[in-house]
């Protein structure tokens, strides 16, 4: 099945426009602005068709990357002033490096997560930002997130704790980190909740997190004097 262009969108996300609702864009928005500054430079990691890009813009000195060329397009489209790159995590600039990397149901696509971690990681400005959004599967509603997740390309079906410990092991420390509950009802209205965090950190179908890079990654460590 060929999944790149605009065949991805169409096959996998035929309700792409309301599930990037304005309401998940403010929230996103909101964990980006809460940890980062305004006038820092970020950088969004699979930019999709460029719906938040075109908000960071506003606040932020943006770059982004994506390998679906029909979504750069799109993105580039709706943002004149961010640069924005066909490709993956090896597009993430080191000078000037990044004060924050954003990347929203992104991580879960990769096929080397381990080095997309890695390389995040090393890239980031000094204590430098993570901040991602990933589905998960498990929970009293993992089974229906396995049920309705119809896109092949999700290579990394994890619950939240695992995910937690991924970004441990790479050096992260997680600053902040929840769950949100969401879903498309009925074609028409996508539902995206974020509150109670209490009741959404444990039965969310979908994990947030806000991560800082203070330590080398024990993964791969840079030698002294070495540079990206």
């Amino acid at each position: 099945m060929d999944l790149s262009g605009e065949q991805y969108f169409q096959s996998c996300y035929q309700d792409y426009e309301r599930q990037t609702s304005r309401r998940k864009l403010s929230f996103y928005l909101g964990l980006v602005t809460r940890w980062v500054p305004p006038g820092r430079r970020l950088f969004e990691l699979g930019t999709g068709m460029g719906h938040f890009l075109s908000l960071a813009c506003e606040r932020y000195t943006c770059q982004g990357s994506d390998i679906n060329d029909f979504g750069v397009k799109a993105a580039a489209a709706k943002t004149p002033k961010a640069q924005v790159r066909v490709g993956s995590y090896e597009c993430i600039p080191t000078d000037p490096a990044p004060d924050v990397v954003v990347s929203w149901d992104v991580l879960e696509h990769i096929e080397h997560l381990d080095e997309a971690l890695e390389t995040i990681h090393r890239r980031l400005a000094d204590n430098g930002i993570l901040i991602g959004v990933v589905p998960v599967y498990d929970g009293p509603l993992g089974w229906l997130v396995h049920r309705l997740d119809k896109d092949p390309t999700h290579l990394h079906k994890l619950s939240r704790d695992q995910w937690s410990q991924r970004l441990r092991n790479h050096g992260f420390t997680i600053l902040q980190d929840g769950g949100i509950l969401r879903r498309l009802l009925l074609g028409r209205w996508y539902l995206h909740l974020t509150r109670p965090q209490w009741l959404l950190r444990s039965i969310g179908c979908a994990y947030f997190f806000v991560a800082r890079n203070e330590a080398p990654s024990p993964m791969n460590p840079l030698s002294p004097g070495e540079t990206v």
